[in-house]
């Protein structure tokens, strides 16, 4: 599904959704957010960052990473890359995150186990008015 949205700049699906999940986590999390989009491949901070969202903090011995998240559409749940990136991000002890588009949980699933990979949370999004709903 691509198309143009009403956000200035954001002109794909996969961008919006990054967007959006990512200032509402930020303040869920409390942590400071960065983002890969299409827009901006090379994230303003230096952490090394392959994730589609990075929550991280200050502490005393630097940056550290909180958590990461991908967010998938239905076009990347076809590419076998995604699934071999799916691996490369997961970082052991740090919780991971994916966001895929309603209805293709069992999909997700079914590639997340064959590639014996577990997410901290699975959540599916859609859109009301436009608007990005995460369930």
């Amino acid at each position: 599904m691509s198309t143009i949205l009403r956000e200035s700049r954001i002109e794909t699906l996969h961008d919006q959704v990054v967007s959006e999940v990512a200032q509402r986590w930020a303040k869920a999390f409390q942590c400071r957010v960065t983002i890969k989009t299409g827009l901006d491949p090379q994230p303003w901070t230096d952490l090394p960052q392959e994730s589609d969202i990075l929550g991280w903090d200050f502490s005393p011995q630097g940056k550290d990473i909180l958590w990461s998240a991908e967010i998938e559409t239905d076009e990347s749940l076809s590419d076998p890359d995604t699934y071999r990136k799916w691996q490369r991000v997961a970082t052991p002890g740090i919780p991971h995150y994916l966001l895929i588009p309603r209805g293709t949980r069992a999909l997700a699933e079914k590639m997340a186990a064959s590639l014996d990979l577990r997410f901290s949370s699975i959540y599916e999004y859609g859109f009301v008015n436009g608007v990005v709903q995460v369930q």
